[in-house]
């Protein structure tokens, strides 16, 4: 994973972590993802900001993405 794809996926945990700034994260996973479409741990968080955010067929889509880019991250099976 590149320098500024992991500094996207900090600013967007901690935007998550805070608890308020859901928008905000799925914005910062997203721009990760369109750099990095096969990292599925961008997916399954980008899945679970969905979530907490009440976007759950969104939520859903990205957790099926998640499994399809990798079976075995049982996480995402949660």
């Amino acid at each position: 994973m590149s320098k500024y794809i992991e500094e996207l996926k900090s600013k967007a945990n901690t935007a998550f972590s805070a608890g308020k700034n859901d928008d905000d994260a799925i914005k910062l996973y997203t721009q990760a993802i369109e750099l990095d479409k096969k990292n599925h741990i961008l997916y399954s968080n980008r899945s679970a900001a969905y979530a907490k955010s009440n976007k759950y067929e969104d939520a859903l889509k990205d957790a099926e993405q998640c499994i399809t880019l990798k079976p075995d991250f049982v996480k995402e099976y949660s």
